[in-house]
């Protein structure tokens, strides 16, 4: 049952972070494209870190 939820954790994750990406390349404004990159950058180490645990 834990696995189970860890596996949901770093797909949520990984999921936010890919789309975090996208928007950020669609994005038109630079302060919404920078905060776009710190929060695919947060969800990203998340991933990395949820995933070694897995």
């Amino acid at each position: 049952m834990l696995k189970l939820l860890i596996k949901g954790k770093y797909y949520y994750h990984l999921f936010l972070h890919r789309h975090n990406e996208l928007l950020q390349q669609d994005c038109l404004s630079e302060e919404l494209r920078m905060k776009l990159k710190v929060k695919a950058t947060y969800h990203n180490s998340k991933a990395i870190e949820i995933g070694l645990k897995m």
